[in-house]
Parts: C-alpha cells; structure tokens; sequence
C-alpha cells in the first residue's frame, strides 16, 4: 500500500524525522553487525532492534513476527503491557486501540511473498493518520527485512518460507556462541542499556544450570560511564542475601563486552500482570506481589559494607519492570543498575536525574538526597497503578509528570477501596517524613489489610494466566539438556 507524500510544518519537524531515519539505519548497522560477529543469531538481533527502535520512536511497546509456511517461526515483544500479537500482526497501517493509544503495524516482506509483520504502540490518537510515524515503521520493517534476508541465506530449502522453516526446526534462531564460560541459548529481553540472554554454565564435570546473562549493549560498550555502572550493579548485587531479591552469581568481560550472570526467574513481570486481559487484579494478588516486593526492599536497605555499617542503599530505579513473579509464587526485585549508597546524591552531572520519571518520589524529581524512604513512595505508585490500572502522575512527558509528582495532590479513584487508600495516601506523601518509616512498615500495613495471596496459588493463577510465557520457560530447559546431551555425545 502507497503511503501518501509526507508534509511538514516547519524545517525543524522535517530535520527530526531526517534524524530519526538515520538513526534507525545506523541502529540496524550496529545491531546486525554485532550479532553476526559473535553468532547470536536473528532472534539476538530482533530483540535488540526492536529494543531500541521502540525507544527511538518513543513507543510503550512493539512486536515482531516473522512467519514459515505454516505458523510463526519467530516472535518477540517488548514493551508495557500485554502486546496482543494474534490480533495486531494482520493490521496494515495504524489502528486505535484501548487506553487512548495507537499500533502502527508495517509488513515483512520480499517480494511479493508475506513474511509477517513489525509493529509499534505508542500513546495519543493521531488526526493526520500519523503518516511520519508510519514512514518511520516503514523504514524499520524494510530494515529488518534485509536482516532477514541474510539470515535466509543461511538455510537450504526451495522458497524464502520454506527457508524459515528449515531455521526454525535447526534451532537457527538461537545464539550459538559463547560469552566467557557460559553458552547462550535464546534472548530474554533487552532495556536502554543491556540485553539479557538465557545461557547455561559449560562445565567440565558435565554439570550446567541456567542462568540469565546481562551484557552491556555493542554501542555502549565504550561508554565508560555506562560500564561503571554496569560494574556497580554487579558488585553491589553479588552483597544481597534474600529470597525476594535476584541473586547475582557472577561477573567479568567475554566477548567484547561485560556481562554478569544472574538467577533466571521463570516467571514473567508485574507489569505484564497488572495489564493481564483478564480484568483487574484480585486484591490477594495485589498484597502478595507487593509484600514480598517490599520484604526484600527492606533487605537490600537494611545490606551492610565491609565495615560493618548500613550501606544507606537506595533502588532509586523501582518500577513495575523490576519486579518478577515466578510461576513458583516468588516475588522477585532486580535491576539496582542506578542504585546508591551511603553519602551519595541522586545526581552525577548537573540535571540528570536517575530512575524512572514515572516512579520517582518527590525528592528524586527535584534532585535532593535521598533515602530508603524514596523506594516506599515509588512502591506506593507500584501499588495505585496495580489497584486501577493506570499511572498516577502520568502527563505523557517526563518534565510535567515530574512537576505533578512535586506538586500535585492525588485524589482517591473510585477503584480504590478506603481501606487500600489509607496505605497508598500514606506512601505518596510528598514530605518522606509522613510515609511509612520503611519497606517493612509498608510491608505490614498492606498484609493486615488484605491477606496476601499463598505463593502455590499466585504461582499456579500465574501460570494459567501466561501459557505462552510457561511455554517459552519449558524450552529452555529443554534446549540445556539437549546441547548437554549433544555434548556428552549422546543422540541430538
């Protein structure tokens, strides 16, 4: 389908959209580039392309499929939400949706041969169709088929389909390589500033287990801000001790990039759960998620150094992302990437503020010191977003979101019962002297007002809830005892 010509309103619109379709070429370069260099394969290179050209579009969440001659060989999303893939992955052009936002879906495609589809979901409706952001999904989608294209050559057999196929049934779309002493198996998720992988341990004795392996992205790998951050995280991580936080198992440089191995948690993010499609959240799910969440808070708080003083830990990056609810009923925080400790101020260059706009308290916002009270004001808007589904001080931009958490009240929204009100009113104080005094306070007001849920039954509700994630969770296991068994010389 021919896309109308393009109209811009002013020089400085036509340079952004001139600068967005050269990123989005330099983005493909790096990605595919990387992946082909250290044999990640096309599901590595779709996940971090996909990553990063939903964040350069400024979209909530983005998908892709690629499809063989009989069903899809290859599907990855990302993004706030649930991503309806079966629906979405037929739309040509942009579509409104719930919750005020708009998919713009473009076709994969060589030819005239169907090989699915990419699409992006960002918020507003647009009046004008939103032709420029159309153009930009088109660009991205003709980008990705080229790497499909290489991909395909790759693979024997008499049509492109037909290629696909042969790709999928091999396992091609699986890396292959290794990063230091640990072999990589599928892709797992990427964020602004790391892709994770599902990689096993290869050791001599035959032995091996399943790990999540982070590593810093190829086009920060220079950043040396970046990599130190990145090596806090992983110091920092390897002191916790507790069974609602991630353990960290390991760290060093393999590969051309840094990487830590950590606790793989099957299960799936509590943002994917408070926008299930099965309506809102039972409130014993709501009390189970977020008093194990805060349990562990107050552990990481509570973590003292070499010294045997409090090190003054502050997550300053919570959000419903970094909370993982494992399909065994274990609430899970990870992600102390912008984490600080004792005597350290939010800010490390003039203006930059650390964490999630969306989460902060009030004195993050405004770039105060801050203190473990700061993380009971963020699980406060955890918690409003899980009992009505939507954000609290959300003005789809990040300087007036942070301005109405700094200044704004908050009223009561009908979905919120009175009883659950008096525990969110008092963690969204704007003075931290008013919140709770710690995780654990909060942890204790939510439990006497509603029983938490029992981890058998928030793993087994989880598990109904998210067949294809248990699916996904089923096949790692089982390409681990495959290569083990490929590897002791066994049959494949």
């Amino acid at each position: 389908m021919k896309r109308p010509a393009l109209s811009f309103e002013t020089v400085e619109e036509e340079a952004r959209f001139l600068r967005g379709l050269v990123a989005v070429h330099r983005l493909a370069d790096e990605v595919l580039e990387d992946c082909v260099e250290r044999q990640l394969g096309l599901a590595a290179a779709a996940d971090v392309f996909l990553t990063q050209c939903a964040r350069l579009i400024h979209a909530e969440a983005a998908f892709v499929q690629v499809r063989g001659t009989r069903e899809p060989v290859l599907t990855r999303t990302w993004g706030s939400g649930h991503v309806d893939v079966v629906r979405w992955a037929t739309v040509r052009g942009a579509l409104p949706i719930e919750r005020g936002r708009t998919v713009f879906v473009a076709p994969l495609d060589l030819g005239k041969l169907d090989l699915g589809s990419i699409g992006f979901v960002l918020p507003g409706q647009f009046f004008d169709g939103g032709q420029q952001v159309l153009a930009l999904v088109d660009t991205v989608a003709e980008i990705f088929d080229s790497a499909v294209l290489s991909f395909l050559a790759l693979a024997e057999g008499h049509t492109a389909t037909e290629r696909l196929d042969e790709l999928a049934s091999a396992s091609e779309f699986r890396p292959l390589s290794r990063i230091g002493k640990y072999e990589l198996l599928t892709p797992l998720g990427t964020g602004g500033m790391a892709q994770v992988m599902v990689a096993r341990t290869v050791n001599p004795g035959g032995v091996s287990r399943l790990v999540a392996l982070k590593r810093i992205l190829p086009s920060l790998a220079e950043d040396e801000g970046i990599v130190k951050q990145f090596l806090d995280e992983a110091k920092l991580g390897m002191r916790l001790s507790h069974p609602n936080l991630v353990t960290i198992y390991d760290f060093g440089q393999g590969g051309g990039s840094y990487y830590l191995a950590m606790e793989l948690i099957a299960g799936v993010d509590f943002d994917h759960v408070i926008y299930w499609p099965n309506g809102p959240l039972p409130d014993a799910l709501v009390s189970a998620v977020l008093v194990q969440a805060l349990e562990g808070l107050q552990a990481a708080h509570d973590t003292r150094g070499d010294d045997g003083l409090p090190l003054g830990l502050v997550h300053r990056d919570l959000s419903p992302h970094n909370l993982m609810v494992g399909f065994d009923g274990r609430v899970k925080v990870l992600d102390f990437g912008v984490a600080k400790m004792r005597n350290a101020r939010t800010i490390t260059l003039p203006g930059i503020v650390k964490g999630k706009p969306l989460y902060m308290s009030p004195e993050q916002a405004t770039a105060e010191r801050l203190d473990r009270r700061s993380d009971v004001f963020s699980m406060g808007l955890i918690l409003y977003e899980a009992l009505t589904g939507t954000r609290a001080f959300d003005r789809r931009n990040d300087t007036r979101t942070m301005e109405a958490i700094v200044n704004e009240p908050l009223p009561r929204p009908a979905a919120i019962t009175a009883a659950w009100w008096e525990v969110v009113e008092r963690a969204l104080q704007k003075r931290p002297e008013d919140r709770f005094r710690s995780a654990l306070d909060m942890a204790h007001a939510i439990r006497a007002t509603v029983e938490p849920m029992r981890d058998h039954a928030l793993g087994a509700l989880l598990a109904q809830s998210f067949p294809r994630r248990v699916a996904d969770v089923a096949t790692w296991e089982q390409t681990k005892n495959r290569l083990a068994s490929q590897r002791a010389g066994g049959p494949a």
